[in-house]
């Protein structure tokens, strides 16, 4: 399976250049195998935050059920300061399922 890392800025939050969200977020990702992927629009009903603005995102490509297992633990334990992390689970001809 693949995940998809979407991460919505909360209040008072917003990084609009790529390469310093970029060096943020992967510290913050380090130990995971994770792909750089620009930003998406995801559902509002799935965003914490009334904007409707992209989202950077990540992606785990091949990612087992252990990895995604653990990412939801780290997610929950050590939440991003100034994001909402939101995660998809991707499968091939299926929509992607939000996990968190």
């Amino acid at each position: 399976m693949d995940i998809r890392l979407c991460f919505e800025n909360k209040a008072g939050i917003k990084i609009d250049e790529a390469s310093v969200f970029r060096h943020y977020a992967e510290n913050y990702l380090a130990g995971f195998q994770v792909e750089w992927a620009g930003s998406i629009s995801i559902p509002h009903r799935d965003t914490q935050t009334s904007q409707m603005e992209p989202l950077w995102q990540y992606l785990i490509r091949d990612a087992s059920i252990a990895c995604r297992d653990y990412l939801i633990e780290y997610l929950n334990r050590n939440p991003m300061a100034g994001y909402h992390v939101h995660l998809y689970e991707m499968a091939k001809g299926q929509r992607d399922h939000k996990i968190h």
